[in-house]
């Protein structure tokens, strides 16, 4: 296997982002006069984007405004002083994979101007050739991303840490990966059988991908 370009998702994956998120997704919930639930409960329920797991809850109001509502409430948990922090590894990582001439790419479904915005503060925008947010159909993502840098999706790797990230890069025609630091067990993420199961993203350094 030759991989040239690794893809990553954001949330769980190159930023622990799990407390602002569960704290915008309950004041929605509030907002719309529906029970919020523990920390503990929510996180194995997470969903690709908050629509799906408000829906589940009964919030079915227009998406986009949902999502705008969502933004709206995670850039005030992080203003309160509840942030996102990198993974410890992820510098490390990235320089090394920069080293052995790999092209790096971000594809999430969280906001694209969040993302960009803890890119800079993370110190890792030079990393990246492209960053995508604001996704609601991964595996269209990951074909575009492909297509953009010009490399064949079977020469990409996609890293995510729920379920439905290694649904999407299979669905894209990618290799998956699932990192079991994030949002989804490691139990949840084996069952989707992904190419790669990492405890962190560390163990890329050892993985015969290159």
């Amino acid at each position: 296997m030759n991989i040239k370009l690794l893809i990553f998702d954001w949330s769980g994956v190159i930023s622990d982002d799990r407390r602002p998120v569960y704290e915008a997704n309950m004041k929605i919930l509030r907002d719309y006069n529906k029970p919020t639930i523990s920390f503990e409960e929510w996180l194995p329920r997470t969903t690709m984007t908050p629509i799906e797991l408000l829906a589940n809850h009964g919030v079915h109001e227009n998406p986009d405004e949902l999502f705008n509502l969502y933004k709206k409430y995670f850039d005030e948990e992080i203003e309160s002083g509840i942030v996102p922090r990198i993974y410890p590894d992820v510098h490390n990582v990235f320089k090394y994979l920069k080293e052995k001439g790999k092209r790096l790419a971000v594809l999430s479904s969280h906001p694209t101007d969040n993302l960009r915005k803890e890119a800079g503060h993370y110190n890792l925008t030079s990393f990246f050739d492209l960053i995508y947010g604001d996704l609601k159909d991964k595996a269209k993502g990951l074909q575009n991303i492909c297509s953009e840098l010009d490399i064949k999706p079977e020469l990409a790797l996609y890293i995510g840490d729920t379920i439905y990230d290694i649904r999407a890069a299979k669905e894209a025609g990618v290799h998956s990966g699932g990192v079991c630091q994030g949002y989804h067990t490691k139990e949840r993420l084996k069952d989707e059988n992904p190419e790669f199961l990492l405890k962190s993203l560390s163990e890329l350094k050892n993985k015969e991908i290159f």
